[in-house]
């Protein structure tokens, strides 16, 4: 089973994670065609790429790790300890220089410096976090506690938590407007979206979608959603 990839700004790859395989998958973006597959560690999940485009990161699940991909040789320059439980999703600062990684079953989040692939610090969040994203300016996190029924707010500058947001039944995927003044929740039990004001971080309308919406990304002027027709799980 694959689970989300990720490319950059050079259109030249995409990175897949294959959780069953324990691999991720290279894709040359102009052929279609799949041209290597990374070993990396146990169930990975999450995976995302620096703004440079130099190291791909990837979450991996059962051995609560995060592989870090050198993206010139494609291959595994370090594992790291996320120094939390279930590490599912991760999202990097738009300078670069930190990843934020959901774990879910010790309900933190991890703080990894790009630099030293050593972890700065862990933030408590809600009941099993799982999506997360990070403002266009950098400034603020937004991590989806799937138990809860909440986003939890973390400031990236103290790396702690300065609000939570209820939101819809088990929310996953979160994304932003290309201005950062609104967010967009996926609630995969209740089959509906929330849109986060992030001025005031209050949910000003919920929208009706599909059965069991996973994830979300934003295009320059729309919203694009997608349904999961898998069984909610943890991660």
């Amino acid at each position: 089973m694959a689970s989300p990839a990720a490319a950059y700004d050079d259109p030249a790859h995409a990175y897949v994670t294959n959780i069953d395989d324990d691999t991720v998958s290279v894709i040359d973006t102009k052929t279609n065609a799949v041209t290597t597959t990374i070993p990396v560690g146990d169930y990975p999940i999450g995976v995302a790429i620096t703004p440079k485009g130099d190291r791909a990161y990837v979450a991996n699940d059962l051995d609560d790790t995060m592989s870090v991909i050198d993206t010139k040789t494609n291959t595994v320059t370090t594992t790291v300890p996320t120094g939390g439980n279930g590490p599912g999703h991760l999202a990097i600062t738009p300078n670069g220089q930190r990843i934020y990684v959901t774990n879910a079953s010790s309900d933190n989040v991890s703080v990894i410096s790009t630099g030293t692939n050593a972890v700065i610090t862990t933030i408590p969040a809600g009941d099993l976090p799982n999506g997360v994203a990070i403002t266009p300016s950098g400034q603020r996190a937004y991590v989806t506690n799937l138990n809860s029924g909440t986003v939890s707010v973390i400031d990236t500058k103290t790396n702690t938590v300065t609000t939570t947001i209820p939101v819809g039944t088990w929310p996953r995927g979160v994304a932003f407007t290309l201005n950062g003044e609104r967010a967009y929740v996926a609630n995969q039990l209740d089959n509906t979206v929330s849109v986060i004001d992030t001025k005031t971080n209050t949910v000003t309308t919920t929208i009706p979608v599909g059965d069991e919406p996973n994830g979300v990304a934003i295009t320059p002027q729309t919203v694009a959603e997608r349904n999961s027709s898998n069984s909610p799980t943890s991660s």
